[in-house]
């Protein structure tokens, strides 16, 4: 019979749709409204618990993300800080140039005023030598030039200008000279005024632009994880619900003692030693489930070698179950004892096995085998249940292929 179920969990199980990740990727709103129902078949409940897991992952997958574009932030930090750094140092390049080109411009000014002024009087005293000469020979000569170097050489080579003349010309020359460079340099400052305060606004704009992209991604992220989390907080609360109802109907009707196998086999064997195990475990049906009892109950502190506790969460069971009936393990977890003893398949139990189940976040349940596709455990909803609950306590649940305990099943041992 064990192999005929064994073979019919496993058709159920290869007609059961699988469900990658891809799926729930492409479709998250469907399945969110789906799992947030108030009720679900054996096989959605399957199908939530699956996305329940790519919540689960995703959400740690985007917290992940969020600290690393916290540390993007801050490895960019300095960046920001150098952009502005800069815009505020070519800020006062800028005022400073403002003023230097203020200032050449004023000076550009009264030069050329004090040149024309110059030029006039030059103009004034060529004219009068013409005059005596009666002849316009000199004013055409020099003013008749194309620029003032030309000017300026043509007037030195006059030697009838007095000496007063020619420090009057050499005077107008410097201040000529001057005043091309004065506004070369104007022009000079001007263009790197432009370069600066292009410069500038581009600088702006990157930083900016940063800014913006981090805080966004920031925001999205942060959006991303408050919905991914409160979606699985949801899901969690309905297929919780679920499991509780689940225990509520399930039989609390006592099972008898297992009888000893009939074919001559040894005291000592290791069947006969199991189905002890098994009827000490199912000596407690009823008693209370107690969390993180350690058998005996809560204070008493040698309850795995009470032979009358009361109180049990599923790992103490086992571990009072196994010492009752002479094998001293010690006392674990659920997850402690999926790692504990030796492998056994689902083909091959035998009554005082060990099945360990996961929900999805790791190993959180343990029973014992006793049967006929049947277990004994300490059923309870979790650390908030201090035995006072009638209905969770230790019972007797089916195994068997495509039912609820067989879907979460995680693995089975011999800790024996």
């Amino acid at each position: 019979m064990v192999i005929i179920g064994f073979i019919v969990g496993m058709i159920i199980t290869t007609l059961t749709p699988v469900f990658a990740d891809s799926d729930f990727e492409t479709d998250e709103d469907k399945y969110i409204t789906l799992c947030s129902s108030k009720s679900l078949s054996q096989s959605q409940q399957n199908i939530c618990k699956k996305f329940n897991t790519y919540l689960k992952q995703k959400s740690k997958e985007v917290r992940e993300d969020i600290s690393e574009t916290k540390q993007d932030i801050s490895e960019t930090s300095d960046d920001i800080n150098a952009i502005k750094d800069k815009i505020e140092k070519n800020e006062q390049e800028i005022i400073t140039l403002e003023i230097d080109i203020k200032q050449l411009e004023q000076d550009i000014k009264d030069l050329e005023s004090t040149i024309s002024q110059k030029k006039e009087l030059l103009g004034d005293r060529l004219y009068a030598m013409q005059s005596l000469s009666n002849s316009n020979d000199y004013l055409y000569f020099i003013m008749g030039a194309q620029d003032f170097t030309t000017a300026y050489r043509r007037a030195k080579g006059i030697k009838e200008l007095t000496e007063a003349d020619q420090e009057e010309i050499d005077e107008l020359s410097t201040q000529y000279n001057t005043l091309q460079i004065q506004q070369n340099t104007l022009q000079s400052k001007k263009k790197k005024l432009e370069q600066k305060q292009e410069e500038n606004k581009t600088l702006q704009k990157k930083y900016e632009s940063l800014l913006a992209k981090q805080k966004t991604s920031l925001k999205n992220s942060q959006q991303e994880s408050s919905e991914l989390s409160d979606a699985q907080k949801e899901i969690d609360k309905n297929l919780t619900r679920l499991f509780e109802e689940s225990l509520k109907e399930q039989s609390s009707t006592n099972v008898g003692q297992i009888t000893k196998p009939s074919n001559g086999q040894s005291s000592t064997s290791s069947s006969e030693i199991g189905i002890k195990i098994a009827n000490k475990a199912l000596t407690r049906q009823g008693c209370r489930y107690w969390w993180g009892a350690p058998g005996g109950g809560y204070g008493d502190g040698q309850g795995l070698d009470n032979s009358n506790a009361q109180y049990f969460d599923c790992s103490g069971l086992v571990a009072w179950a196994h010492r009752q009936s002479g094998i001293m393990i010690g006392r674990t977890t659920a997850a402690g004892y999926s790692q504990s003893g030796k492998s056994v398949s689902y083909s091959n139990l035998q009554p005082g096995d060990v099945i360990t189940f996961s929900y999805g976040g790791g190993v959180a349940h343990i029973g014992i085998y006793i049967g006929n596709q049947q277990f004994v455990h300490a059923s309870g909803s979790g650390s908030g249940t201090r035995g006072q609950y009638a209905n969770q306590c230790v019972k007797v649940s089916s195994i068997a292929p495509g039912g609820y305990w067989y879907n979460y099943m995680y693995n089975c041992r011999r800790l024996y």
